[in-house]
């Protein structure tokens, strides 16, 4: 049995994996230039957004496990959150904040966490300055939405559970739709249009994944155990080729697959022990910071190879070149800001959190 202090292997190197499938749907267009295939095998990598979220609602289980502290464990919960988030996504933004009131606007905008424009296509409800922080819009609004639940001690994961899927079902019951829950746009303003959007009930997944992780002994032998491992990689790879029905980020293929993924190694990996690739779970260590830095080294490189390499292979030098960028940016992040800055401001509000109070006669 792990520790809560322990890291998982399997759910870094998912973090690793989903990372890079995220990297790709990104850099694709630019590899298809020159070998079309890039775009068809990479063209579900977004795939790796609804792992994240399942991976973030099993670490919520892990980490508030024996947090029953009520209004004590919320504070820490979301001091450690929102240490981990704010600053470096914060910084990765300023980096693209622009020259002029406009772009500085939409910098702004984006530190609330804000949908950028309800009238957009669900779930995404348009852009913020750096486009994938549309994610972290979600993981700002599940993170509060724990720190609430974690008042009610004992009965925080069903407070949790409750809670959202009340706020992505009842819209659902008083509107007569017939598209997928996350495709749903009702029109609703700021944070509401995010926590009724059905991508919420993939953190509840990773809850549930959790749960039966922790608690429960699925596997009646190594042997089954990497049975079904290697039955949902299959399928894991088979939608991630675009082989399914109803791809999208919150769709039916997309959330199944990654569910099924994530609860076959975690609960290997709590009975038997798994030691994945070492360099996925390296990747997966530094995972945030690639999400946030990925965008800065393909831009960088497309300006680099349009002003100065007009050559042969144009599309896979860019590539290449942004991956090279990517690595670098994301190795200096995570030390400077993910771990330093983020672990800086942490000590130092965890620390004013447990300062004792001197009473005053």
């Amino acid at each position: 049995m792990h520790s809560t202090n322990e890291k998982l292997n399997s759910i870094q190197s998912l973090r690793g994996l989903a990372a890079m499938l995220v990297v790709m749907f990104h850099f694709r267009t630019d590899l298809a230039t020159d070998f079309p295939v890039a775009n068809w095998l990479f063209a579900q990598g977004a795939i790796g957004v609804d792992l994240f979220f399942m991976i973030s609602g099993f670490i919520v289980y892990y980490v508030t496990l024996n947090e029953n502290n009520g209004m004590k464990s919320s504070k820490i919960f979301l001091i450690k959150r929102i240490c981990r988030i704010f600053p470096p996504y914060f910084i990765a933004t300023l980096f693209i904040a622009g020259n002029s009131w406009d772009k500085w606007s939409s910098t702004f905008r984006s530190f609330s966490f804000l949908p950028a424009d309800i009238t957009q296509a669900a779930p995404y409800f348009g852009y913020p300055r750096l486009f994938v922080g549309w994610s972290l819009n979600y993981e700002f609004v599940f993170y509060t939405i724990c720190g609430f639940a974690l008042l009610f001690r004992k009965h925080k994961y069903t407070v949790l559970t409750v809670f959202i899927v009340s706020f992505v079902a009842l819209p659902r019951l008083v509107n007569d739709y017939g598209i997928p829950l996350s495709n749903i746009n009702y029109g609703y303003h700021g944070y509401l249009a995010l926590t009724t959007n059905g991508m919420m009930l993939e953190f509840v997944a990773g809850i549930f994944i959790g749960y039966i992780a922790v608690n429960m002994k699925l596997y009646p032998s190594m042997y089954a155990g990497w049975a079904v491992i290697c039955l949902a990689t299959t399928y894991f790879i088979y939608i991630t080729l675009g082989f399914g029905n109803t791809p999208g980020n919150g769709n039916y293929d997309f959330a199944a697959a990654s569910f099924f993924l994530l609860l076959s190694l975690s609960c290997y990996e709590y009975q038997y022990g798994i030691n994945p690739p070492k360099l996925l779970t390296s990747i997966g260590t530094i995972s945030f910071s690639i999400y946030l830095m990925h965008p800065h080294g393909l831009s960088l490189a497309r300006k680099l190879i349009s002003r100065h390499y007009h050559g042969s292979f144009t599309g896979v030098t860019t590539a290449i070149l942004a991956l090279i960028f990517t690595a670098l940016f994301s190795m200096a992040f995570y030390k400077l800001f993910e771990i330093g800055l983020s672990n800086y401001l942490r000590r130092k509000l965890l620390n004013k959190l447990h300062k004792p109070v001197i009473a005053v006669s």
